[in-house]
């Protein structure tokens, strides 16, 4: 019995401890609501004096820029009209130039006209007689022109010996000079190209010591004759004046066998000119 009551009266003591200690834990929880709700007040009051500054700042600059944004509208509607009014100017301008311009133009016209009239009639005038002098300069131009086209030379050369045959032509074979391509470098056969007076001449030698006798032919006929003898070489001549007509032909040729004797310093030639 004693036993029974001694553990009642622990467990008297050990509730009334734990209830003790719940007290405690109670008024802790009291405080700590307390201080998490003053910590709360605290941070929705500075919440709310961020956002009144906030919106305060947003207001104030909001202000500002509108009262800037206003004098800048209004800086601009002044220049633009001020562009308007110097654009008004110009154009009124414009128009008085043009008016004035399409006026001295007018003006332009009637001296033009009358200028225009006065050298007509002027050309009237002197055409007959600048008619004719341009006329007769224009002829004589064309004849001097004409009597260029119409030159005729030739200067042409052999530049190797030739044995030559009976009635064989001798072969010029190079040329200086051929002015209307009279000569023939292959055939040795001058034809005139144009009808006139030409003076031919002609420059052949002989082998050493060795005869060569040559003969000059127009149109087949023979005109003058060359014959060389004796010792050494020798040098023979042609020149004549012959009045050909076009296509006329002249040449060279052997009666005989002979040799003609030449090298590259070109002993022999045959040369001629229209004179008229």
């Amino acid at each position: 019995m004693e036993l029974f009551e001694e553990n009642i009266k622990m467990m008297e003591r050990s509730m009334s401890t734990k209830l003790k200690r719940m007290d405690e834990i109670e008024k802790e929880t009291e405080t700590l609501t307390e201080t998490m709700l003053n910590k709360q007040l605290k941070i929705e009051t500075r919440i709310n004096d961020s956002y009144l500054e906030i919106i305060n700042n947003f207001k104030t600059q909001s202000n500002n820029e509108t009262k800037l944004y206003g004098e800048k509208m209004d800086s601009f509607f002044d220049s633009l009209s001020l562009k308007s009014q110097t654009l008004s100017e110009a154009e009124k301008e414009r128009e008085r130039k043009m008016v004035s311009m399409q006026r001295d133009s007018h003006e332009e016209h009637k001296r033009f006209n009358t200028s225009s009239d006065a050298i007509v009639k002027n050309f009237m005038v002197q055409s007959n007689k600048t008619l004719q002098e341009l006329i007769l300069q224009q002829q004589k131009d064309f004849n001097k022109m004409l009597a260029k086209r119409e030159t005729v030379a030739f200067s042409a050369y052999g530049s190797s010996s030739q044995t030559l045959s009976s009635r064989e032509k001798v072969i010029f074979d190079g040329t200086w000079t051929n002015v209307g391509n009279g000569y023939e470098p292959i055939t040795g056969i001058f034809e005139a190209p144009h009808p006139g007076l030409y003076h031919l001449t002609a420059v052949v030698m002989s082998t050493d010591g060795k005869s060569l006798g040559l003969d000059l032919y127009h149109n087949g006929v023979r005109i003058t004759r060359s014959y060389l003898s004796g010792d050494g070489y020798k040098t023979g001549t042609f020149d004549v004046v012959l009045n050909l007509q076009k296509g006329d032909k002249v040449h060279i040729e052997s009666d005989t066998g002979y040799t003609i004797y030449s090298s590259s310093n070109k002993y022999i030639t045959f040369s001629g000119y229209r004179i008229t």
